[in-house]
């Protein structure tokens, strides 16, 4: 019976050491990762991710079906962590296991592409733990691809969405200004309309004329084919520009109503078609006018960027 009674606890022990040894030489370090391609600028991920919104995804995972189990692991609020390199974001969750897993969001602007990568440390205890925890690393590796696809998705529907706000009327200030004409559809005249600006920045300086704040656009005909729009410089006085392409002229002033259109240049023509839906009678005075309040050089994210459009009534 001693016998035995030392054979069974000599096994017992065996056992013990050996799966110690099996846990101690279990991975400490866990890294893994996912890569896609990104339809808009980087910092309009970042934005998002540095968002309340974006942060909450965490949050919410208790409320998924698929992964409430996986969701008590993580019950608590993700930590956005600094970091000094750039286009990155990190998040620690900690976990009530005691050891954080680390979200880091890597973004190649030049590439058009993010990589998501999930790492996490353990010490001997948590090993334990998850050892016998079999569904643990499967869970995880499965919450990865919903939490890139829901980011992604949700920067694609700010990018969908018309967003404006509407002014009402208001009174606008006689000026002069120096302007440069062309004309396009909307899908392409952006680049025209900047170059022509850049064109009267240099003009201006090197005759010496005064201009007054930013850049702006003046579209004398408005339709849906082509765009006749003119670049234009706010100046401190008349000039005689004695140019067969670029014309000092008189902006009267008066009533306007006016609009914000927020985002890039996408629902640009919806916004001048809701500020035309509103003239309730009244009749376009003087050519509408297009300020771009903030804009890329201001901000990288477009979701970000404002332009004022002015239609001049009477």
């Amino acid at each position: 019976m001693l016998k035995l009674l030392q054979n069974f606890f000599g096994v017992l022990f065996f056992g013990l050491c050996l799966f110690v040894l099996v846990i101690k030489n279990h991975p400490t370090d866990f890294h893994f990762s996912i890569e896609q391609e990104i339809d808009y600028p980087a910092s309009s991920y970042i934005a998002y991710l540095n968002s309340k919104q974006g942060t909450e995804y965490w949050e919410q995972i208790n409320n998924q079906n698929d992964f409430k189990t996986f969701g008590i692991r993580f019950n608590l609020k993700q930590v956005r962590l600094v970091t000094m390199e750039n286009q990155t974001i990190v998040y620690a969750i900690p976990s009530n296991l005691g050891f954080n897993l680390y979200e880091k969001w890597l973004f190649s602007p030049e590439k058009k592409r993010v990589e998501l990568v999930y790492t996490y440390t353990l010490n001997f205890r948590e090993k334990v733990y998850l050892f016998f925890d079999t569904t643990f690393f499967d869970e995880l590796k499965t919450l990865i691809s919903p939490r890139l696809n829901a980011t992604l998705a949700e920067i694609e529907q700010q990018f969908l969405e018309h967003r404006w706000e509407y002014h009402g009327e208001k009174n606008q200030d006689q000026t002069y200004y120096i302007a440069s004409e062309g004309k396009g559809l909307w899908s392409n005249i952006s680049k025209d309309i900047k170059a022509a600006q850049l064109k009267l920045m240099r003009f201006a300086a090197e005759n010496n004329i005064t201009t007054l704040g930013q850049p702006w656009v003046l579209f004398p005909i408005i339709n849906n084919q082509n765009i006749h729009w003119r670049a234009a410089l706010k100046t401190d006085q008349f000039y005689k520009t004695n140019n067969d392409t670029i014309r000092c002229r008189r902006y009267k002033g008066g009533k306007s109503i006016t609009l914000t259109h927020f985002g890039d240049a996408t629902f640009l023509s919806e916004s001048w078609q809701v500020l035309f839906d509103s003239l309730q009678g009244k009749t376009q005075a003087y050519p509408a006018i297009q300020l771009n309040t903030l804009n890329e050089e201001d901000t990288e994210n477009p979701l970000l960027w404002e332009t004022t459009l002015i239609l001049p009534i009477q």
